[in-house]
């Protein structure tokens, strides 16, 4: 029992860890087109108005940056000499790449449309749920390495340990995006992207 706590203290650890990380994939995507862009816990800002292709490049840079974090904690766990808290710690990133790219394809499902993997399967003239098909399939195999590496194994005798970890990852960040939206998300500026939408509009 100690042990799962304290793999879930790691977790939300990672959580934020990730969650930062796929921030800046979209500040950096945003950097490299001249673009002036911002980032507070769980957001985003482009500082200024931006096209529709220049929204959807930005876009890509938080998943694609989500995929690498779990491609390489994948890579770094099969590495023999790491071992103790870090191989916990790149457990717990492996596992908050997966429930995020999970819940994210599942809402992107049941509302009919993919929100930020959207704009990214854009840029290739695809439909969102290519791009889900996609990044759940190296999810996948990352997930198949990591158990055959000596990760966890998924059996109905553990699975409701995982259901707990998932809930709790749930609670945690949709906690974390409400702290954030009441400090920070009012201090950046609406912006419009070039086909009429407004980002990060404020209530008037």
């Amino acid at each position: 029992m100690r042990d799962r706590l304290r793999f879930l203290l790691l977790l939300i650890v990672a959580a934020v860890v990730s969650t930062l990380l796929h921030e800046l994939g979209h500040c950096v995507f945003y950097w490299v087109q001249g673009i002036p862009a911002a980032m507070s816990l769980t957001k985003e800002y482009p500082l200024t108005d931006i096209t529709a292709s220049q929204y959807a490049i930005g876009s890509a840079g938080g998943p694609l940056f989500s995929i690498a974090v779990v491609v390489l904690a994948v890579w770094l766990f099969r590495k023999r000499r790491v071992a103790g808290a870090l191989r916990d710690f790149l457990s717990a990133l492996i596992l908050t790449g997966v429930f995020y790219f999970v819940l994210r394809s599942l809402i992107a499902l049941l509302k009919g449309r993919g929100g930020e993997l959207e704009s990214a399967a854009s840029l290739l003239d695809l439909d969102y749920r290519a791009a889900i098909v996609a990044f759940l399939a190296v999810i996948v195999v990352s997930l198949y390495l990591w158990i055959r590496a000596g990760g966890p194994s998924f059996s109905l005798k553990h699975a409701g340990y995982f259901v707990v970890l998932l809930i709790g990852y749930v609670i945690f960040v949709v906690a974390l995006q409400s702290l954030d939206q009441s400090l920070f998300w009012a201090r950046f500026p609406s912006v419009e992207i070039g086909d009429g939408r407004i980002y990060n509009a404020h209530p008037s």
